[in-house]
């Protein structure tokens, strides 16, 4: 049953205003047109009484005169005319159009195939970058390693060197404190001699003084020169100690002079081994600096193959995306191939309406 407000009127009603906009008279076209109200049951019986009306009215021969029998007639055999040409014309657009098709689908298998050994070249290019990346990372990694090696063997050596400095350095403070206290005691040493000269000779010219002064006074003075006599026998033994220390002063000075040569071969060793250290420390700098410019050419070599990656995937995604379009339009082909005669049939029709 049809539904409430829905009649044969409005859908005929419907079904001219389509006619008269050129287009075709369908169930979905009608319904729309009604407001997509109704059913489409209830339209189609609604058509086909309209179109069995219509057909009663031009058929029916009883109900016309003669000249209206002869001009429904013209106007059939015009009808039919103009139907053929418009079939015969309609059936070249769809022969035309069929081998359109053909050559489109042609063409469109030629570049499905050239898309997928494109695909194909792109999983190999994509593979063999991949394998690349990972090289390169695994190199990059072992650079890493190498370098944090040598910065950590650069780093025991600096260590090394500071405490060759640091004992180069106290050899060199043990040197200067040994030269002073060598300086020290030539300086003291001299200042005894000369204070045991000086006290010696201040001493003698007392005696003579005094020699002089007994002389005058032998006759007054025999005890007092008896007494000279032991003073001056007392201050020859300490001339002649004076005189043993002063020699063993001087063999302490020339075995303390014998000691300085070694010193200064000592210390000159080890400056040679400081320049020999500074040496391997730029060495070690160098091959630092190496490593870190390699380093830095592996991260641009990563950055440029990750760059070549991006593109590839790039690539491979728009070759999907057109063999997905292609494949679309293949199967669509497939599935709606008589859509060209359907679409004439429909012409036709339209036109023989609109008649």
């Amino acid at each position: 049953m049809a539904r409430a407000g829905i009649n044969k009127v409005q859908v005929a009603r419907a079904r001219a205003a389509l006619l008269a906009r050129g287009e075709n008279p369908s169930i979905d076209a009608i319904r729309i047109e009604l407001g997509n109200t109704g059913s489409k049951s209830t339209i189609h019986r609604y058509l086909k009484e309209l179109e069995a009306e219509e057909n009663t009215r031009l058929d029916d021969e009883q109900l016309l005169s003669k000249a209206l029998r002869e001009m429904v007639a013209k106007m059939a055999a015009k009808l039919r005319e103009e139907a053929e040409e418009i079939v015969s014309a309609a059936e070249k657009r769809h022969a035309e159009r069929e081998a359109q098709w053909k050559k489109e689908r042609v063409e469109l298998e030629s570049a499905l195939k050239e898309s997928r050994i494109n695909v194909d070249r792109l999983n190999r290019s994509l593979t063999a970058t991949q394998a690349s990346l990972e090289e390169s990372a695994a190199s990059l990694q072992a650079e890493q390693v190498r370098s944090q090696r040598l910065s950590q063997q650069v780093e025991g050596l600096e260590a090394h060197l500071a405490d060759k400095d640091a004992h180069l350095s106290s050899l060199e403070e043990k040197h200067r404190h040994a030269r002073d206290a060598l300086e020290h005691f030539r300086q003291a040493s001299k200042e005894q001699r000369e204070q045991d000269i000086r006290r010696h000779e201040q001493q003698l010219q007392q005696l003579q003084a005094e020699l002089r002064q007994a002389n005058q006074t032998v006759i007054v003075k025999q005890e007092e020169l008896t007494q000279l006599n032991k003073d001056n026998a007392r201050l020859l033994s300490e001339l002649g100690a004076a005189r043993k220390q002063m020699v063993s002063l001087e063999g302490a000075v020339e075995k303390l002079e014998h000691q300085l040569p070694p010193l200064q071969k000592q210390l000159s060793d080890t400056e040679k081994a400081l320049s020999v250290k500074t040496s391997e420390r730029d060495l070690l700098r160098e091959q630092l600096e190496r490593t870190e410019g390699q380093y830095r050419e592996c991260v641009q070599r990563q950055r440029a193959l990750e760059v070549t990656l991006a593109e590839a995937q790039a690539n491979l995604a728009h070759c999907q995306a057109n063999l997905a379009h292609y494949k679309a339009l293949a199967e669509r082909k497939k599935a709606d191939p008589s859509g060209p005669a359907k679409t004439g049939r429909m012409e036709k029709k339209s036109g023989r309406k609109r008649e």
